[in-house]
């Protein structure tokens, strides 16, 4: 009878592992039960604030990109309105520097020529050529001479330019100036 008892006792002690091991399941069971109403309330308390932060998310993304429109736009009209006048800016300055570039250029031409003249007329007055010249101008002879349509003389073309020549070999040479 020994082999039967101990046989008893196994059953029996397997009986009292799974009648233990279903207690302390009720009793965990029973402690997570009676914790589930207050996890789920914060579950719903976290959606609640998660709905209202990803809400406030979306109200800062729509007034961004509301914002972006708008800001964008005026942007681009202020942009254009500045492009405009720098453009007239720009050609405002460049007519007056260009203005008083012309003057300055045209007065400093001016004055050359003046010079010029002043110096031609000092040699026409103090030189002896420049009286002779100034007579040969008021009879006409002048242009002839200058272009070698006097009589005895002819206009002869080299190397070193044009020349008004004797027309017999001998006598006087001049260069001709262009017209």
């Amino acid at each position: 009878m020994s082999e039967a008892d101990d046989t008893e006792d196994f059953g029996l002690r397997a009986f009292e592992d799974l009648k233990n091991t279903v207690q302390r399941s009720n009793k965990a069971y029973s402690d997570v039960a009676g914790k589930l109403p207050a996890l789920a309330k914060q579950l719903e308390a976290l959606d609640a604030k998660s709905t209202k932060a990803a809400q406030r998310v979306e109200d800062a993304v729509q007034a961004v990109t509301s914002y972006i429109k708008t800001d964008r736009r005026t942007l681009l009209i202020t942009c254009g309105f500045g492009a405009i006048a720098l453009v007239f800016c720009a050609a405002f300055l460049g007519d007056i520097k260009g203005s008083r570039t012309g003057y300055a250029q045209g007065f400093a031409e001016g004055q050359q020529e003046a010079k010029q003249r002043d110096t031609l007329a000092e040699w026409a007055v103090s030189s002896p050529s420049g009286h002779i010249a100034y007579e040969m101008d008021r009879a006409g002879q002048i242009q002839a001479f200058g272009m070698c349509k006097i009589e005895g003389y002819k206009v002869r073309t080299d190397q070193k330019g044009t020349w008004c020549v004797s027309a017999s070999g001998g006598g006087l040479m001049w260069p001709i100036a262009q017209p």
